[in-house]
């Protein structure tokens, strides 16, 4: 079986579909039934692995199905398989009433992810706002993508803005760390050198009192 991206948390099908045997399509048919029903439509059939997360996407049998039978190298099924996991989770997305509910879902499959979290909002913001412009440009369908859109993007840019101001962070800790680090050898080195100019030892306390007040003034814009 191709291995799907990992962005998504996927309900994959129980086995691989290769077009070859006979019973394969109605087998298929009675699993995707079920997985669109909820298993409403398909009362007497029992699936050896059930979805039991609706928040799962649901990699359809017949996708599979197709690119097996279409021939497609693996790199074309990864691609299809991709593009198709992208369209269902906007489809997700369109679901939410009100919408802005909708990045609940988000949150859910970020959670899930194992990557560097940036890939995710990289996915979000290059993958599947690409997604949504191309449905709102379509209009072949009556709803609110610019409205999605906009949902979207805040979300991303807040997740980003929030990892930014991590990084400042850490990165004046690390300004303060170096700064004690230099102010100790400086202390160690005066005992050799009784003569070490005064000016120098003032412009390392001014760049400690400065780093000071940079992590503070981070920390206090993120309290405000």
């Amino acid at each position: 079986m191709i291995k799907h991206h990992n962005f998504f948390k996927v309900h994959l099908p129980k086995k691989e579909y290769k077009g070859k045997d006979e019973n394969e399509l109605t087998e298929i048919l009675m699993e995707e039934f079920f997985l669109f029903s909820e298993g409403k439509w398909t009362k007497d059939f029992e699936p050896k692995n059930p979805k039991t997360d609706k928040f799962e996407i649901s990699l359809y049998p017949s996708i599979v199905y197709a690119g097996n039978k279409l021939n497609y190298s693996e790199s074309e099924k990864f691609q299809m398989i991709n593009d198709f996991l992208d369209s269902s989770f906007v489809d997700y997305l369109e679901r939410f009433n009100p919408l802005y509910k909708c990045t609940s879902f988000i949150e859910y499959h970020l959670y899930y992810f194992k990557g560097d979290k940036t890939e995710f909002y990289k996915h979000i913001k290059y993958q599947i706002l690409s997604v949504v412009k191309k449905r709102k440009e379509s209009k072949k369908k009556d709803f609110d993508y610019e409205n999605l859109e906009q949902i979207l993007i805040d979300w991303v840019n807040e997740k980003m803005k929030v990892k930014e101001e991590k990084n400042s962070i850490l990165n004046a800790e690390n300004v303060i760390i170096n700064k004690k680090s230099k102010i100790k050898n400086q202390s160690i080195g005066s005992e050799k050198e009784p003569k070490e100019s005064s000016w120098n030892k003032a412009n390392v306390i001014i760049a400690l009192i400065v780093g000071i007040a940079t992590i503070i003034g981070i920390i206090w814009g993120i309290m405000n």
